[in-house]
């Protein structure tokens, strides 16, 4: 199975279902723990934890979900990290690297007031972003 051809693997069902977690934006906190080794948070009826290991050929070498589903084997939640996976560029950096590359694209078309705004933000909900503020401000 492949980043490029898992909906032909799995029951159309399924598919529907992860695509509308995928839609909904019901990931959250997806990881490359190791090169093409993924793990990541997907808001259901509960929280579940998905995992994903890839080859450099984006073959899928392993997935599982600690959610309950035991019908086949793929679940919507895997599903839904594999359209994320699928839909992101790794043209030949990592995983991390491309999105730091998507986030510094997205970030440069914004106002100062803008940024300063998130950046506002963002030490607010995070003591250690406003401790690296900090720091850098007074370094």
């Amino acid at each position: 199975m492949n980043l490029n051809n898992f909906e032909k693997k799995v029951e159309p069902k399924i598919i529907d279902r992860g695509f509308s977690y995928y839609e909904q934006d019901a990931i959250n906190n997806i990881e490359e723990v190791d090169k093409y080794e993924f793990e990541a948070t997907v808001y259901g009826s509960d929280e579940y934890e998905v995992y994903i290991r890839l080859d450099k050929n984006q073959n899928i070498l392993e997935h599982s979900c600690d959610c309950p589903y035991d019908w086949g084997n793929v679940c919507k939640h895997e599903v839904a990290v594999m359209y994320y996976l699928k839909d992101t560029d790794f043209s030949g950096s990592s995983f991390r690297e491309a999105k730091v590359e998507v986030i510094t694209k997205a970030l440069k078309k914004l106002s100062k007031n803008d940024l300063i705004d998130i950046m506002v933000e963002m030490s607010i909900e995070n003591r250690a972003v406003k401790e690296a503020i900090w720091e850098e401000l007074n370094s």
